[in-house]
């Protein structure tokens, strides 16, 4: 007697196979991390002596300039993202397709179009990454950058004040200049400080103390300089005639003051270039920007492939990759100037369907009448 035992069956996710994932995903996505890593490094590099230099004139650390170095970020993926993209689908593809990987998936039934679709969709992913980054990170980038120089310039004036040096520093607070020398020797901590007021109740006044210091009483960025033992000098000011001095000692003075005196508190409007974006504005100039620099990151993969195909397997092989780039390049400059002119007129949904035809459409027509040759590794290389 035969039994058979009762068919169960499981439940399963409808997700669809994509063996182009995995042809394809991996080596391209490294490719592309790579890239960006490297440019990022290039860039920063480049910027790293300006900002070197900023920290350093304001006594800055090697944090500091790490911490500066950390809003160039933005602007460089910004600019990064699509070449990276350009190029990591152009070799992929190209060790895919040579290795007969292609092939293979093209003799198990799968379809050329896959391939397009894939680069389309990771080319989509990567241009609303660029979108939310030039119309969110940079803006917030920018001007954390802006305010971050600010408050190194300020703890420098404020280190300056506190400290002494072994040089003479000079420093005016709400027209009172103050004028901090080094100390004599290693016994003293601080050297002389002369206070100088050029209008004080109709007289000029100066005064030099050698025991003084600088405290930090309630509430927050306030202080407070008080010098010991002080001789002063006072005059009528303005004074165009020769006049006696008079001198005096006193035994201790203060002179209060905030940051604001100082050094004038850093601007926290945002500018221009600092404004997140805000789709409720209706600024269509704005829009227009980053949804052109959006859709240069899928039309940069779409490119890498029309690029992989017109290039053959002749010597136009190794000048199709920089034509793409260049392609790319004009492309959207041009482009650019046509919906930027259009944007004052032209809706915001007919704008956004123009803008896809130009930067994809050209390249997505090409792959479409030539894409079935993608799969087919090249032959008869010279």
């Amino acid at each position: 007697m035969n039994q058979h035992r009762p068919h169960t069956r499981r439940f399963a996710l409808p997700l669809p196979r994509l063996p182009i994932v995995r042809v394809l995903g991996k080596p391209l996505v490294l490719r592309l991390l790579l890239l960006l890593l490297v440019i990022e490094a290039i860039f920063l590099a480049e910027s790293f002596t300006t900002l070197m230099e900023h920290a350093l004139r304001y006594d800055g650390t090697a944090r500091d300039v790490l911490h500066l170095l950390s809003y160039k970020t933005p602007e460089i993926l910004d600019l990064a993202l699509a070449i990276s993209l350009l190029i990591a689908t152009y070799f992929a593809t190209q060790d895919a397709r040579n290795r007969g990987e292609l092939v293979i998936l093209a003799t198990a039934g799968i379809h050329w179009g896959r391939v397009i679709a894939f680069v389309l969709c990771l080319g989509t992913f990567g241009g609303l990454l660029s979108f939310l980054n030039a119309g969110l990170v940079l803006p917030m980038a920018k001007f954390g950058e802006r305010l971050a120089l600010a408050e190194l310039q300020k703890d420098h004036v404020l280190s300056r004040i506190n400290t002494s040096s072994n040089e003479t520093a000079l420093q005016t607070i709400r027209d009172t200049t103050f004028i901090a020398t080094p100390p004599q020797n290693e016994d003293q901590t601080r050297g002389q400080l002369f206070v100088f007021q050029p209008n004080q109740n109709g007289t000029w006044r100066v005064a030099q103390s050698q025991d003084w210091h600088v405290t930090d009483p309630a509430p927050a960025d306030t202080h407070t300089i008080t010098l010991q033992s002080l001789s002063v000098l006072e005059a009528p000011y303005p004074n165009e005639q020769a006049k006696p001095l008079n001198r005096f000692n006193t035994a201790q003075a203060s002179f209060a003051f905030q940051m604001s005196d100082a050094l004038p508190a850093p601007d926290t409007s945002r500018t221009a270039a600092e404004q997140l974006l805000d789709l409720n504005a209706n600024e269509p100039a704005q829009i227009t920007r980053l949804m052109t620099r959006a859709l240069m990151v899928p039309m940069a993969g779409l490119l890498a492939l029309a690029a992989l195909l017109a290039g053959g397997a002749g010597p136009w092989r190794h000048a199709a990759l920089p034509l793409a780039a260049l392609l790319m390049m004009s492309t959207d400059v041009a482009s650019r100037a046509l919906l930027a002119e259009w944007s004052v007129t032209v809706p915001t949904a007919a704008l956004l369907l123009l803008a896809i035809t130009f930067y994809l459409g050209p390249s997505l027509a090409y792959l479409l009448w030539r894409g079935e040759a993608l799969m087919t590794p090249q032959r008869g290389r010279t």
